[in-house]
């Protein structure tokens, strides 16, 4: 039997009879395959026009694929906190879905990431694809850890186990706190903890982003009398320690946020609420419990069972969809190994500063190339100009690396600045007011650097100081928002001695865990991109190590605006550029923070 299909409109869809339709079909499927989740996360999606792929019979749709029409890519309607996207509906409605899309000339590239491997979305459609000649290409996305929750204590590491028990005893007892519907002092509490930690002094939790706020606050209004959600806490005495918002299935309860205090982080608060919330979960007869994200460090503590993921790109039988694929898919795999997209490649030798990793239009792109100069006029003068007789370097620094400088106050600086706020043509950038009086130590002199425009520039007794970025230390962002180090001449620096160390407890510091060398360059497209982000040569030397977080990019500025990145990007400490790309050109002693993209990464616990 032929299904009637066709591409809506998402919302001329809420306000008909096929919403409660599509509510119906998708009763018994994962929370965050509900319209209601689409629809809520539909503000955090990327830009584009929101669309649903629907078949139905004459009484009830059977069968609904949320989209977004992004240019001419037609991508799953998901965002970062959508833990995975899927089908739902009968294969003969998903067979009406394909015959829709295929019959629709507005995209030259369907993108589905984060679709669980098994699923008939990931199994039926590329069949259907191919079978009408589409060119279809599977990779592997992101792994969900999860513990089969029947008897799941007996088969933990024994020393994580006993571990866990003794931190236990060591807090004086805890207790799990599992609240259906939160009030909304409740969901502040879980706020609150949630950014006391790293993500609030980086401003990445959820309180620092108002939709993503609204997100989760209102799951748990809608899914919480159904049964489908719960705000949990951990309370040691009478505070608590910890939280996690989870929502749940008849089979799976999906861990979606968690987070605690990291003024306890010595009780393992985190572990321990997975610890009760495994328990509660399994006398109520849940039979799994799904981590769902990255498949971090502290979840491998847990369990190896994983739910694979793929991501499906499906290009149409367009102009522009078969040079998409022929280009991406057919001549890359075929150049020889010098010439292909790898870190060990010349193609993806590229500096990261001049990446652009927030979403922009094609205008936006045309008119910032065009405000930055197009290149012609310097690219001629390079050509014809004779080669240097040698890479000339500047004179070093006064300051011994590792030495303790204080920046001079702002009388002082006033002194050695001109009227443009320049010593020996550097500037003294407006976010570097704020290092005035500041103690820090040298992290490595300047002598020779790679500017903006290309061209290599010798310096003279200029400095790195450890921690002054452009990023500042406020609220507001600052400089580009991509934390690259600022340069001091040593007519704004003063010898200082060492500050005294607070002997008191530092602050919790996640760390990262950079995936294999392999897996990172297979997610990597025609030019050693992934969302913007270029894996230069050098940071496959960082390949399996493990790092502390630095920071995570917030907005970037790009053609003159303000934009959030295209994906997660984090700074890792001891992570810089070395400028060993410029080859004989350089050295090029910028020291740039490398910026990873949260694919590339294995990350601790929030």
């Amino acid at each position: 039997m032929h299904l009637p299909a066709a591409l809506v409109a998402f919302d001329s869809l809420r306000h008909s009879q096929d919403w409660t339709r599509w509510r119906a079909l998708a009763a018994d499927a994962p929370p965050f395959l509900a319209p209601e989740f689409f629809a809520l996360t539909r503000p955090l999606a990327r830009d584009g026009t929101p669309l649903v792929a629907e078949a139905w019979t004459t009484s009830q749709v059977v069968g609904a694929l949320p989209l977004i029409l992004d240019g001419t890519v037609l991508r799953g309607l998901r965002s970062d906190h959508t833990p995975s996207f899927d089908f739902h509906g009968t294969s003969e409605a998903l067979e009406a879905i394909w015959d829709c899309l295929r019959h629709d000339d507005r995209w030259s590239e369907l993108v589905l990431d984060k679709v669980p491997a098994e699923s008939l979305l990931a199994t039926r459609l590329p069949e259907l694809a191919r079978r009408d000649g589409y060119p279809v290409v599977l990779r592997t996305d992101s792994r969900h850890p999860y513990v089969s929750l029947p008897g799941f204590e007996a088969g933990m590491n024994a020393k994580f186990h006993s571990n866990l028990l003794r931190c236990e005893r060591k807090a004086g007892g805890v207790t799990l706190e599992r609240i259906a519907v939160p009030t909304h002092a409740d969901f502040a509490d879980a706020l609150a903890i949630e950014a006391a930690a790293w993500k609030g002094a980086n401003g990445t939790s959820i309180d620092a982003d108002a939709k993503a706020a609204h997100l989760y606050e209102t799951l748990g209004r809608l899914l919480g009398p159904r049964g489908r959600s719960a705000l949990y806490f951990l309370r040691a005495g009478d505070k608590r320690i910890a939280t996690l918002f989870a929502v749940e299935d008849t089979h799976s309860l999906y861990a979606l946020k968690i987070g605690f205090d990291p003024a306890v982080a010595n009780l393992s608060p985190g572990h321990l609420l997975v610890l009760h919330v495994a328990r509660d979960a399994e006398r109520r007869g849940v039979r799994e419990l799904d981590f769902v994200g990255h498949e971090d460090e502290w979840k491998r503590k847990w369990t190896a069972s994983v739910h694979p993921h793929v991501a499906i790109r499906i290009y149409a039988r367009s102009a522009r969809g078969l040079v998409r694929y022929a280009l991406r898919e057919v001549v890359k795999p075929q150049l020889p190994e010098p010439l292909r997209s790898t870190p060990r490649s010349p193609l993806p030798r590229r500096c990261q500063r001049a990446d652009v990793v927030g979403q922009h239009t094609l205008v936006q792109h045309v008119r910032g190339r065009l405000d930055r100069g197009l290149g012609i006029k310097s690219g001629v003068k390079r050509l014809l100009a004779r080669a240097p007789a040698g890479r000339r370097l500047g004179d070093e620094s006064r300051f011994a690396v590792g030495s303790w400088v204080r920046v001079k106050s702002r009388e002082e600086l006033a002194r050695v600045l001109d009227d443009k706020d320049r010593t020996r043509g550097l500037p003294f950038v407006t976010v570097q007011w704020e290092e005035c009086g500041r103690v820090m130590r040298v992290a490595s002199h300047v002598r020779r650097l790679r500017d903006d425009h290309g061209r290599f520039r010798a310096v003279s007794r200029t400095v790195l100081l450890e921690g002054s970025t452009c990023a500042g230390h406020g609220t507001e962002p600052a400089g580009c928002g991509r934390h690259c180090p600022l340069m001091y001449r040593d007519e704004w620096l003063e010898p200082a001695t060492a500050p005294v160390r607070d002997a008191g407890p530092g602050p919790h510091v996640r760390h990262a865990r950079v995936r294999g060398f392999d897996e990172i360059v297979g997610g990597l497209d025609a030019f050693g991109r992934r969302d913007g982000v270029t894996f230069m040569p050098e940071m496959a030397a960082f390949a399996g190590r493990r790092l502390p977080i630095a920071g995570e990019l917030g907005d970037v500025f790009e053609h003159d605006r303000w934009t959030p990145p295209r994906a997660r990007i984090y700074i890792l400490s001891g992570a810089h550029c070395t400028g060993a790309l410029t080859g004989e050109k350089g050295p090029c002693d910028r020291a740039c923070a490398l910026m990873w993209h949260e694919d590339w990464l294995l990350l601790d616990p929030a």
